[in-house]
């Protein structure tokens, strides 16, 4: 971290130790990323990282504040790792990874748009620049986390078109309000070595509370929102039920009539059987209605040369792979179709087929005969008729008695083949635009369980439930809540209060933090000024003493002290009168009345300087001395300050010199004045010799030529 907060200049080599350390610290990041996001997983309202708080968002971006961008390995592999929607297939493996890269992508802008407002050396904000650290690492970098997120789920075919908009949103919504609040909290968590910087209880309290409250007024919110939904279930459930459940044996109970039919006439036609079942067949939820007599192996060859009278090609059948039909093999007794009553655009002929020929539909035959009641089987009847309810009612002679004698008085069995999915077509529409979740089971008297139709979310609880008793089985209806049923309206308002109320607190908890810190500094700064000017005053030679506006003293330094001891002999006090002690007999010094009145001088604005002779020990000392007023930040004179200097052994120097420079002046005077009359002398020379026609000995400057 030592390459982060000296601002990356110089680049640290990479080392097998250091190494090691991104390691450990990566894998830390990914633990902590982990256990975070399934925390945060447990307020979630929708499918996928929805959560209205996500922790991680903020844990993210503060641990690439804090440890720099070379942690992004430790958060992808976190939010890989988190992902709910991590399965073991293509689709979900793609869809974990989008969401990781989306995660790590968010916390990289959002740590690097943070940085240039954070002062790192103390992980606070700057002063003035608490709205722009928790806008660009909130709300603007969380706006990627939920756009990759969401637009990868709904390529893949994970998340539905109309679920995309509310997804995102509260996805947006939960990564901003995660990073407002707990990014700062880790920050202020977190230790370092600065004086002054530790975390104080009264910033990181705030956010700690504020989050928690946040996160139970969520969970109580969704357990109202729960309730309300549940209440109007309740309300609505019985209609809901009466669509197609509760009436479920009305609706088929038509096949009995049939049964009944056949039990009350010797024999039955053609067209007889078409014309009583016609009203049956035609219903949407009846796919046909089948009579399968009982048909022994001696029966065999004597039903089928009757049945060739009006079908040329019969035979009792079975099916071939590719449900061709073929001659069903030997066996015991068999239950062909002798007659069928088919829905409109029926793809496949049954007259012939023998159902004793599938297991399933022997199973059911046999436990009708022994039971003596209808069976209620979901069986594949063709291709074209996959997962059918097959309702397979046993016609017996009148004289049909104990068990033993059933099965051979079983003359066969009036077969209803009922599409389920039409029969409960309402409820499943209902269901639908009353967002409910609802689920049919069968369980027969042998405790074997069947989903007939319908299917509940997985974690979720039936609100409600029902039963009813079908042939030989007990159908349940369970409903439950779907999450669409509860209305989002408090819960959007709560998502707006709850990202509002988190950038108030955290910016009064940054702002006090950075003041603090300031403060802080700012102390520190002047504390080294006023120890640097003490140590400057304290060794200084100078008389240095301030007083304040009553002429009360302030602040000495030893010279002063020294000074005072010898003219006063007494010792100087903070709080002491500087004029209040005359002078020691022997002193020639005009002290109180001259201090005084330059004191009032400097406290009214002006600098006084002066000069003083004072004597002592029998050496007159000479001291230069300065009044000056103390000016505080808002431009107040608080005091005066007075400094003075001995000069004794500056003026004899300057009187020493004084002295030289006016011998010296003299002795030029009079050199001057001989010069001057031989240079004439000379010229007076040249002159003569210039009237005697001889050339001149000298120049003008008085060289010999």
């Amino acid at each position: 971290m030592s390459d982060q907060r000296s601002g990356g200049s110089q680049p640290q080599p990479t080392t097998p130790v250091r190494s090691i350390q991104w390691v450990g610290h990566s894998a830390a990041m990914a633990l902590l990323y982990f256990i975070t996001a399934k925390a945060s997983l447990l307020i979630h309202l929708s499918s996928g990282p929805a959560s209205p708080i996500w922790l991680p968002a903020g844990l993210a971006v503060a641990a690439l504040l804090i440890g720099g961008r070379r942690l992004w390995p430790g958060v992808l592999l976190g939010a890989f790792l988190s992902d709910p929607m991590l399965a073991p297939t293509a689709a979900g493996m793609i869809a974990a990874c989008s969401y990781a890269a989306g995660v790590t992508v968010q916390a990289l802008l959002g740590a690097t748009l943070a940085r240039a407002y954070l002062d790192r050396q103390v992980l606070s904000v700057i002063p003035g620049r608490e709205w722009h650290f928790l806008f660009s690492a909130g709300p603007l970098a969380c706006l990627m986390s939920p756009t990759i997120g969401a637009s990868s789920r709904y390529l893949l075919g994970i998340l539905p078109a109309e679920d995309v908009a509310q997804q995102w949103l509260v996805w947006w919504a939960g990564d901003a309000i995660g990073v407002v609040l707990f990014a700062p909290l880790v920050l202020l968590l977190w230790p370092n070595s600065q004086p002054g910087a530790r975390p104080r209880y009264r910033f990181v309290l705030p956010l700690l509370m504020t989050t928690i409250l946040l996160v139970a007024g969520s969970l109580t919110l969704s357990r109202l929102e729960l309730a309300e939904a549940e209440a109007n279930l309740s309300r609505q459930v019985q209609t809901l039920a009466d669509l197609s459940f509760l009436t479920l044996n009305e609706k088929i109970s038509p096949l009995y009539a049939v049964e009944s039919f056949f039990s009350a006439s010797e024999q039955i036609t053609k067209d007889e059987f078409h014309r009583f079942s016609s009203h049956i067949s035609n219903r949407p939820h009846i796919n046909r209605v089948d009579w399968a007599p009982r048909v022994t192996a001696n029966q065999r060859q004597v039903f089928e040369t009757e049945m060739r009278k009006q079908h040329t090609e019969f035979a009792i059948s079975t099916v071939d792979k590719d449900w061709q039909k073929i001659s069903a093999p030997a066996g015991g007794d068999y239950y062909p179709v002798q007659f069928s009553a088919l829905s409109e655009g029926a793809e496949f002929n049954p007259v012939g087929l023998d159902h004793g020929q599938f297991d399933d539909r022997r199973r059911a035959i046999n436990t009708a005969i022994r039971s003596g009641e209808a069976t209620a089987r979901i069986v594949d009847l063709h291709p074209s008729l996959t997962g059918v309810l097959v309702l397979f009612l046993p016609v017996f002679e009148p004289a049909a008695g104990a068990l033993p004698n059933r099965k051979g008085s079983v003359m066969g069995f009036v077969v209803g083949i009922i599409d389920f999915r039409q029969l409960f077509l309402p409820l499943d529409l209902a269901a639908r635009e009353n967002q409910l979740h609802y689920q049919i089971t069968g369980f027969s008297d042998s405790g074997s369980k069947t989903l007939i139709a319908g299917e509940l979310p997985a974690g979720a609880h039936p609100s409600w439930s029902h039963s009813i008793r079908v042939a030989d089985q007990i159908w349940r209806l369970d409903m439950a809540v779907g999450k669409d049923a509860i209305s989002h309206a408090v819960r959007w308002s709560f998502i707006g209060f709850s990202l509002l109320a988190g950038l108030l607190v955290s910016f009064a908890v940054l702002s006090s933090r950075a003041y603090q810190l300031l403060s802080f500094q700012q102390h520190q700064t002047m504390h080294n000024s006023r120890e640097l000017l003490n140590a400057i005053i304290e060794s200084a030679g100078d008389q240095v003493v301030a007083v304040d506006t009553a002429f009360k003293l302030t602040a000495f330094n030893p010279a002063y002290a020294e000074f005072v001891q010898q003219v006063f002999e007494i010792t100087p006090k903070i709080g002491q009168l500087i004029d209040s002690v005359l002078p020691k007999a022997g002193v020639d010094m005009e002290y109180a009345s001259d201090i005084r009145s330059n004191i009032k001088k400097a406290l009214a604005g002006a600098s006084v300087k002066t000069s003083k002779k004072v004597t002592l020990g029998g050496q007159v000392r000479v001291f230069e001395v300065s009044y000056n007023p103390i000016i505080n930040n808002d431009g107040t004179i608080i005091g005066a300050t007075r400094i003075a200097r001995d000069v004794t052994s500056q003026r004899e120097l300057e009187a020493g010199l004084q002295q030289r420079l006016d011998e010296l002046r003299r002795w030029q005077k009079a050199t001057l004045g001989r010069e001057s009359r031989t240079l004439e002398l000379k010229r007076e020379v040249n002159q003569l010799l210039t009237k005697m026609g001889k050339a001149p000995r000298y120049d003008d400057r008085g060289e010999i030529l």
